[in-house]
């Protein structure tokens, strides 16, 4: 029992040290593992394989260098974090407010197919996009797509206000946008009357909040 505890409580710590590369709250955002569970991991509690695999995969790291220390015959735990840490890549805020998310780049890359260089990091505020989105989720938006080409998520930015909402084309021009919750009735805008939103980007991934 004593043996299976220190190995629990090395495998934590190994998370731990993979997890501070990139930031511990960054890490269980990017993972989709809520914060109280990461911190139970870091501290030696028992781990889910397919939470534990995705954890790997956002802070750059091999699954078998957190479960055993060794990466087919690679060096110590510190150094495996530091040749991999090469693989990251910081997701920057839109409005470049503060340091953006860091996350592996062979994970994003497979999560998101687009050019890594076009995209940016919102938070969706308020209730609208319920339940597909909650308040203070977060949300990667491809600035590259610059033109509604299909019913999809898209990023606004209205009266100063960043929003998300689902667009719908619309035959002569116009989209009507569409608020998840059914409290906000859509709303269709003519085709000379898309100048009253800009368009920032679609939506290609979204997480939730950790909670604590």
């Amino acid at each position: 029992m004593d043996d299976q505890i220190r190995l629990m409580r090395e495998r934590g710590e190994r998370l731990r040290e993979a997890a501070q590369t990139i930031g511990i709250t960054h890490a269980a955002k990017a993972a989709g593992v809520p914060y109280t569970t990461l911190r139970d991991y870091m501290n030696g509690g028992e781990m889910k394989f397919s939470a534990l695999a995705s954890l790997a995969r956002v802070c750059g790291v091999s699954l078998d260098w957190i479960a055993f220390g060794t990466a087919g015959g690679s060096p110590s735990g510190a150094a495996e974090v530091q040749t991999t840490s090469t693989r990251q890549i910081v997701v920057p805020w839109y409005d470049n407010r503060e340091d953006g998310l860091r996350i592996g780049r062979d994970w994003l890359q497979q999560a998101v197919p687009r050019d890594l260089s076009t995209l940016c990091l919102i938070t969706n505020e308020g209730d609208a996009m319920e339940p597909t989105l909650s308040s203070g989720d977060l949300v990667i938006v491809d600035r590259g797509v610059t033109a509604v080409s299909g019913s999809a998520l898209y990023a606004l930015e209205s009266a100063g206000t960043l929003m998300v909402r689902r667009l719908d084309p619309r035959l002569g021009g116009g989209v009507r946008v569409i608020a998840d919750n059914h409290r906000y009735p859509p709303q269709d805008i003519a085709a000379d009357r898309l100048d009253c939103f800009r368009l920032l980007g679609e939506v290609v991934w979204i997480g939730g909040v950790p909670h604590s």
